[in-house]
């Protein structure tokens, strides 16, 4: 009997000081880009231009290639909420930052690939999955309805806890080639593909039985044109981990399910479409934390990518909405800001910030430190994590066009 790696709720595990060597050791000493935003940016709304330019080399359904593989990362560390990016070249990575978000700061950072952490801490993490095939989009800024604000006033919020708490919000995405719509065979053969689905929405639904009628609605038209408006979008595959380390098991285990409940903020009510989490069991906890700690993309095997197509794909638009640089909208005064614009000095305490920020300042939650019940964990599944590929340092030959064409 293979041991089972999810729960139905939260589990977590101690922090062993060889577990803690074993996540520094898979870091592999790589570089990162610490990323400071300025408050005065386009947020959320420059997100699927600035992941355009990540979207070179796609790999192909069967095949990955020579397709680079880039992770951002929010932490919550030390008080403050910092954003990292982990890029094959850096150099790029930066242009790009400071393209789409001017007087960004950056600093490429090495030897800090994973927070400071203790012994005897608690550990809790799961992986974040789409709930339904990806064909169905989830929610974003050109959605019907489309998002109203940035879910990053919900998310930052949930990342918040205690100065002796810590958070990673860990997206890893990797460029795919525009045929991933066609999902596979089965897809193709079956009717499964993005624009027979669409046409099967716009049909509307029967209902009644002595005298069946069709009744086409409004929300089954406005999912069937955010179903077919993915064709022909640069997309990518995506695994979303989420860590929390805290004092004790009920603090971790509480703060990962309140991570969890905010990229609700993402569901699309019309394609039924969102994140689900998937808690990592306590024995299978070691393993999420080294993945982490690699940066790796967790693959579909080639016989279910030739049978249903890639999982978890996200199209610029979808994948915008973890993947972006929070502007002043979000209301977070917890967030590392850069404070200074090119050449001239703007504290962050200015009033068009300040005022803002004060009026809806975010603290940690008032249950933050959850009471400690040992409560049993009811196993689900015994769906196994599938082997992961840790991504190497393979390059793109140019960096991608910013524009809007094709986001």
């Amino acid at each position: 009997m293979f041991p089972t790696t999810t729960t139905a709720t939260p589990t977590s595990t101690d922090l062993t000081p060889d577990l803690i060597e074993r996540v520094h050791e898979a870091t592999d000493n790589e570089s990162l880009i610490r990323i400071r935003p300025y408050p005065e940016t386009d947020g959320i709304a420059a997100g699927p231009r600035f992941l355009r330019g990540f979207h070179t080399a796609p790999a192909g359904s069967l095949h990955r290639g020579d397709a680079p593989v880039y992770a951002a990362e929010i932490w919550f560390t030390d008080g403050k909420l910092q954003f990292y990016l982990r890029a094959p070249d850096l150099q790029d990575a930066i242009a790009l930052v400071n393209a789409h978000y001017p007087n960004s700061d950056t600093q490429q950072v090495t030897g800090t690939g994973f927070p400071d952490v203790s012994p005897e801490q608690s550990v809790a993490g799961c992986h974040l999955e789409l709930r339904q095939d990806a064909t169905y989009p989830v929610k974003h800024l050109d959605s019907r309805p489309p998002l109203d604000d940035d879910p990053y006033r919900t998310i930052l919020s949930r990342l918040i806890g205690g100065d002796d708490e810590t958070t990673v919000l860990q997206t890893v995405f990797m460029p795919v080639t525009r045929t991933w719509t066609r999902r596979g065979l089965l897809g193709r053969v079956g009717g499964g593909d993005v624009t027979h689905i669409a046409e099967a929405r716009r049909q509307g639904t029967v209902e009644g039985y002595l005298h069946p009628q069709v009744f086409q609605s409004k929300r089954d038209t406005q999912a069937a044109d955010d179903i077919v408006a993915q064709l022909g979008r640069p997309a990518f595959a995506t695994t979303i981990r989420v860590v929390t380390i805290a004092p004790n098991a009920s603090t971790a285990e509480h703060r990962l399910s309140r991570v969890a409940d905010a990229v609700t903020a993402l569901d699309h009510e019309h394609t039924n479409q969102g994140f689900i989490p998937r808690y990592a069991s306590a024995s299978h906890l070691p393993a999420v934390l080294e993945t982490t700690a690699m940066r790796a993309l967790t693959p579909n095997s080639w016989f279910k990518r030739a049978l249903w197509g890639r999982m978890n794909v996200l199209t610029l638009r979808e994948l915008a909405g973890l993947v972006h640089l929070p502007n002043e909208a979000v209301e977070n005064p917890t967030v590392d800001w850069s404070q200074t614009a090119a050449g001239v000095g703007v504290p962050a305490d200015v009033p068009a910030f300040s005022a803002r920020m004060s009026a809806g300042g975010v603290q940690p939650d008032d249950q933050t430190r959850a009471d400690d019940h040992g409560s049993k964990r009811e196993s689900t599944d015994n769906h196994e994590f599938e082997q992961y590929v840790a991504s190497g340092n393979t390059g793109a030959d140019e960096i991608g066009q910013g524009g809007d064409d094709g986001v």
